[in-house]
């Protein structure tokens, strides 16, 4: 009969387990404090993209599966109060492009076809400008996580990456030390692959506008398209009372994404109510529009997403995604 030897423990292996469950005892709140002092440094570059005058060139690059296919270098100025003018210098076929708001109304000019597009401010989407309400635990629920830092446009720059809870990548931000301005971004689709890219070569903070800068008069030949105002956001419950019908939500969404219920609206085509249902994961956003089968909407990949008819309804999904996750949205919804 054989027996168990029981060896105690020697007064070092002793110290030595109670100094690593301090150790894992602390890691938690440090983790969690790390956490909240990446999302306030995020929280300060929102603003500060709008607030703090600077100017610079931006490279702008566009991914497909991972691969580039456009990219532009922009002349970005900004002063106080979201004024702003960005110009793109090249390649020689988009040259000319500019985009400029005077805090107000926004103007974006192609020069190439005449046209000019005219907001208002709280309207515009400003490329390369990260769009969040981040605060943690919010809806998004996305993970801030400090990278380090290096340094970008001769500037120290804060490397902080977004991700879901399964810890894939959504966005990758470098924000300044000192002025909190974003002077890179990554985005990255539901895959984990980079949809887009931009980042500052050159920025100085002391720079000189000239009174007329975030001013615009369109040429006298140009196009003129004005964007009608935003529709007034509510919840769900109260969309589909005015709609006449209720929402057929997908059953699969992307990691990360989740329906925005209190900014969902109703948008009348050719005649017909529709429901529009925003998608966010914190960064980036997908619309799904639902509204009467007798739409007659053209069905199939468009370019800026896809249509489709499924029992009384038609459905409509723009966004970014890549197409497999379109598909999947599509067959998760609801017969």
């Amino acid at each position: 009969m054989k027996h168990t030897i029981h060896k105690k423990p020697t007064p070092r292996l002793l110290v030595a387990g109670i100094i690593g469950l301090l150790c894992l005892a602390g890691m938690v709140p440090w983790a969690r404090a790390a956490e909240n002092w990446a999302w306030r440094v995020v929280q300060r570059s929102v603003p500060a993209g709008h607030d703090v005058p600077h100017q610079g060139y931006r490279t702008v690059v566009m991914f497909q599966q991972g691969q580039k296919v456009a990219g532009f270098i922009q002349k970005v100025s900004q002063d106080h109060g979201g004024q702003q003018r960005v110009v793109v210098v090249e390649p020689p076929d988009q040259r000319g492009r500019t985009e400029i708001c005077d805090g107000q109304t926004c103007w974006e000019y192609y020069p190439r076809v005449h046209k000019v597009i005219v907001s208002h401010a709280s309207e515009q989407h400003r490329p390369g400008f990260v769009e969040m309400l981040t605060t943690p635990g919010s809806s998004s629920r996305l993970g801030a996580s400090y990278l380090g830092d290096e340094h970008m446009a001769g500037r120290l720059a804060h490397i902080i990456e977004l991700t879901t809870p399964a810890g894939r990548p959504v966005c990758k931000l470098w924000v300044d030390h000192e002025k909190f301005i974003q002077l890179k971004v990554q985005r990255f689709c539901p895959r984990g692959t980079i949809t887009y890219s931009a980042y500052f070569t050159t920025i100085t903070y002391e720079p000189k506008f000239s009174p007329d800068l975030f001013t615009f008069t369109p040429p006298e030949d140009a196009r003129i398209v004005r964007v009608p105002p935003a529709l007034p956001r509510v919840d769900l419950k109260q969309a589909e009372r005015q709609a006449g019908f209720s929402a057929k939500l997908p059953r699969y969404v992307p990691e990360g994404y989740q329906l925005e219920r209190s900014r969902v609206a109703v948008a009348r085509m050719r005649g017909q109510l529709v429901l529009w249902l925003p998608f966010s994961n914190g960064v980036d956003r997908f619309s799904l529009f639902q509204g009467p089968r007798g739409l007659n909407m053209r069905t199939g990949r468009q370019r800026l997403g896809e249509c489709w008819v499924a029992g009384p309804f038609s459905f409509a999904l723009v966004g970014s995604l890549p197409v497999e996750e379109v598909e999947k949205i599509k067959e998760s919804i609801p017969k």
